[in-house]
Formats: C-alpha cells, structure tokens, sequence
C-alpha cells in the first residue's frame, strides 16, 4: 500500500529522534515552563487553531497572573502548521528542539494521528485537541485527548434523532480529513441500533468548493436529517449552498463547527442549522441545578471579558487541555516524565464535567456532556427537545 506523505514525513522524523526527547527541554527547577502549543492557525483549519490558541493562552495568562506554579511562569511556545500535516511534524521538530516539556494540539485529527507516534518516540507529553477515536484508542504511553470522541459525536447524534422521532438520514463527509471519515463510520455501524435508515452518503473532498450535485442527490432521497461529517471551508460552502437550495431538509453539522467562526462567514444561512456541541458550548443556557455550571462560568466570564465573545468548543478543548497540563505539573513537577506521571492520575473537574485518567485510559469525556444545539439569531442555543434535566444532568 502507497505511503500517505505525512506517514513518510513521520518515518523520516523518527529516524531523525532515535535518541529520545529534545537536548535542551527546558526541565531545570528554575525559569519559565516551556509548553508547546502545535496548531494550525492559516489554511483550512484556521477556526479550529485560533481557537486553541485564544484558550490555551487565556489559562497560561490565568496561572501566571497568580504567580506561576511554585514561583515558575508557563511559557506558550507556539508553532503554525498551516493545517498541513506534513507541516505538523515538521513544527513538533522546532518544538522539541526548543525544549518544550509538553505539547498541546494540533487541533485535527489527520495532524493528531501523523506526530502520534514521533511524540512516543521523544517521549513528549501531548494533549491531543483533535477528536478521532485512534488518538488514544489504542493507548499510548505520551498521548492523552479533550475532545469528545469521534464515536460518542456518533452516538449523541442518532440517539437525538431516535428522540425526535426520525428514522431516515442522509450524509455528507470529507474522504480526506480522518475525523470526518472515522466519525462518518461510527455513524453507519451505529444506525440499525437507532431503527434509522442511510437513504444517500455523498463523499468529497476537502477542496471542493460546488456541492450542488451531492445536496441535490440528497433532496431526490427526501431524509428527515442531513448530517455533514467535515471540517474547516467544506461546512461553511455547504450551509451557504444548502439554504440557497431551499430544500426544506434540516442540516446538521458535528462540533468542528460549534465555532463563531463558523457562524460569522455563514450568517443568516445558518439559522435553524443543528450543530453538536459540548455542554461549556451552551454553558449560559444550563440550569444553576447542574453541578459543573459554576466551573462553566467562572472560565466563560473572564474569557469573553479578554476576547469579546463565549468560548467556543476549541476556546474550551485547549482550556481544559492546559488546565490538565497545569494540574499535572502542580502535583508531579514540570519534567516530561513528571508531567506523564501527573497526565495518567488525572481526576479533574473541567467545564465539560469530570475527567478520569489512568495509564489505561487516556480519554474522559463523559457522554452526557455531548448533547446537540441549533443557531438561532446567530447563537447556538439548546436544540428542541433538550429537557431541563438533561441539561442538570449534563457531564455527570
């Protein structure tokens, strides 16, 4: 089987780091704490790595505004990878050779997936921000994950559209990112356990930019629900198209999209769209009754004082990932090995409820923390038929 470039590009960066972790890193008791943050703030991924920036900046600027950890300030060392996985390994070596003592990002999962297994061999500990399930499924030792599953989007999808009552769905997804064709297949092997019925899946690319055949593929096919599995441009060109088209279908996007960035260049034409989300996404809507609502407010308070709007879902992805970080280096210390000490006995509450880690589990979202919103006038809002309870209940 032909090598995809970034497998080639992660062979060549293992060959290059056969003597483990970086020279410097940065791990004497003294000085600032060198924290990389890899993500992809130009090209298609723009939304999804300003958003991870503007959070995990807001909890570095937060810990150092209160002195640091043990005297110690946190250090974002940030690289861009242009939303190009190839570039995504070849930033983790500038990183590593900056000395950085853990990684947050980058925030897809075909980048995720390309530095996996060159962060096992420098022995760097990662934060992944992306959301397919084959970041942390299989475990590996430096690898640990924020983001809802890939698997568990899937299933808070189909288990709404049972609630309300749908039984036919269509599907559109990009063959190219692998959160969208790993979240597409949780989908299709979870559908007969839902009594819902694929009526047509059109697959593209992430470069198309006319969807005009596949969305009237879709309306021939009459489906209760359209869900788009994709990432970046692709979901904004289709919503605008969507609505131009008229068809009557409601449109469904997955939590790459809970972003005001995906709100602002789409505008009205988004209005009525259902989006997945985590529960901090509609933190403002939960009822004082559930228990991470206070948590919610406290971050969502300061963070839309310092950058003008509501934490989006990578405001919040790279929020909880530093505050993991931070937690773990507070009660191990700020070496890489400490760090993955402190990463494998996590036991925090976070915004989207509470995280458990150990060496055999490296992901913790809990389910009820995924639920599903819709835009109205510009805001995700909870989407009808979310209860009052399940909203108490969220991320317990």
């Amino acid at each position: 089987m032909r090598r995809t470039p970034w497998l080639a590009m992660a062979a060549l960066a293992l060959g290059g780091c056969a003597g483990g972790s970086g020279t410097t890193q940065s791990q004497q008791a003294s000085g600032p704490i060198n924290i990389g943050l890899l993500t992809s703030l130009t090209g298609n991924y723009t939304a999804l790595g300003k958003g991870d920036e503007e959070g995990a900046q807001f909890m570095v600027d937060r810990i150092n505004a209160q002195g640091g950890i043990k005297g110690r300030k946190l250090h974002l060392d940030i690289a861009d990878d242009g939303s190009d996985p190839n570039q995504s390994l070849i930033q983790l070596s500038r990183l590593n050779g900056d000395g950085v003592v853990a990684l947050l990002g980058p925030p897809q999962s075909t980048a995720e997936l390309a530095i996996k297994p060159v962060v096992n061999q420098q022995k760097l500990p990662t934060v992944a921000l992306g959301a397919s399930d084959q970041q942390t499924n299989p475990v590996t030792p430096y690898m640990w994950q924020t983001a809802n599953l890939g698997s568990q989007v899937a299933r808070e999808i189909l288990q709404y559209l049972q609630q309300q009552g749908k039984t036919r769905l269509a599907m559109m997804y990009d063959s190219a990112n692998l959160y969208a064709v790993g979240g597409h297949d949780a989908t299709m092997s979870d559908l007969g356990r839902y009594g819902i019925t694929l009526v047509d899946d059109e697959v593209f690319q992430t470069s198309a930019t006319n969807f005009t055949p596949e969305i009237a593929n879709i309306a021939a096919k009459k489906p209760d629900f359209t869900l788009v599995w994709a990432t970046g441009a692709p979901p904004v060109i289709i919503t605008k198209q969507w609505a131009a088209a008229n068809t009557g279908i409601p449109l469904m996007m997955t939590g790459a999209e809970a972003t005001p960035l995906y709100l602002a260049p789409t505008g009205a034409t988004a209005e009525g769209v259902y989006v997945q989300v985590v529960m901090a996404d509609i933190g403002q809507y939960l009822p004082s009754t559930n228990r991470f609502k206070k948590l919610i407010d406290g971050v969502a308070g300061p963070f839309q004082r310092q950058y003008g709007a509501y934490p989006s879902q990578f405001n919040w992805d790279a929020i909880t990932a530093t505050s993991f970080l931070i937690d773990a280096i507070k009660r191990k210390g700020a070496t890489r090995e400490a760090i993955r000490q402190g990463l494998d006995s996590i036991s925090l509450d976070t915004g989207n409820g509470h995280y458990t880690f150990t060496p055999s589990r490296h992901n913790g979202m809990p389910q009820s923390a995924v639920t599903m919103a819709i835009v109205r006038n510009g805001q995700f809002v909870p989407a009808p038929g979310l209860t009052q309870q399940q909203l108490a209940k969220a991320g317990s």
